[in-house]
């Protein structure tokens, strides 16, 4: 049960969510893969051991001293360049010496390449080359860049989405309403965004709603 004091208490501030990593959070898929992070800069080579839509995992014959890191992997025949936040490292006893391993969220990655990696976690196939299908979890993008452009600015604003480097995808969720006709040739369509926040080292999430109008102007309702 929750005290409704509580529950204003995480409409105003924000509830830590649980990290990718943590037990119990589903959606990552083990399995290795090829990478390495730039440190002191460095090219270290590093093994994969899991993926998420949220982050990676690998683990490291050095500890990096950085938190945040350009990290390249690789998953089937792609090449993924990515910018991720360090959220935990433990020291592992190996066969032959100490590794560290690191579990990391994306903060920056080109939207194709975060398609790719819902795919593999997805364990679904890669498109054809020469066929263009819709994401089932490409809704946001669906919507006209002018649309996406004040939902993100909005977001920005409220400090529930940190500003996306250029080139990137916004790490947030899309739930659509039903179109709603208001006359005239003019609807509306209600949509819900889960946007996720990093200060310092905690994960905060959040739940906003805006009315889109065929006009393509946006309006925040809560």
């Amino acid at each position: 049960m929750m005290w409704p004091g509580m529950q204003l208490f995480d409409q105003l501030f924000g509830r830590r969510e649980q990290r990718w990593f943590e037990n119990g959070a589903l959606g990552a898929r083990p399995g290795k893969f090829h990478g390495f992070a730039i440190s002191d800069g460095r090219r270290i080579p590093v093994l994969g051991t899991t993926v998420s839509r949220e982050g990676v995992a690998f683990v490291c014959p050095k500890q990096l001293a950085e938190t945040e890191l350009s990290f390249t992997f690789q998953l089937r025949q792609r090449t993924i360049p990515s910018r991720v936040h360090v959220d935990q490292c433990d020291a592992m006893q190996a066969p032959e010496r100490v590794v560290h391993r690191y579990f990391c969220s994306f903060t920056a990655i080109a939207a194709d390449d975060w398609d790719a990696v819902v795919r593999y976690v997805e364990n679904k196939p890669e498109p054809k080359h020469v066929e263009f299908q819709k994401k089932t979890d490409d809704e946001f993008r669906a919507l006209p860049s002018v649309v996406q452009n004040a939902i993100v600015e909005a977001l920005v604003r409220a400090k529930r989405l940190n500003q996306p480097a250029p080139g990137t995808v916004p790490l947030i969720r899309m739930v659509a309403g039903s179109v709603r006709d208001l006359g005239q040739g003019r609807t509306s369509q209600d949509v819900l965004i889960h946007s996720r926040v990093k200060i310092e080292d905690a994960m905060l999430s959040y739940d906003t709603r805006f009315r889109v109008l065929s006009s393509q102007r946006v309006e925040l309702i809560a």
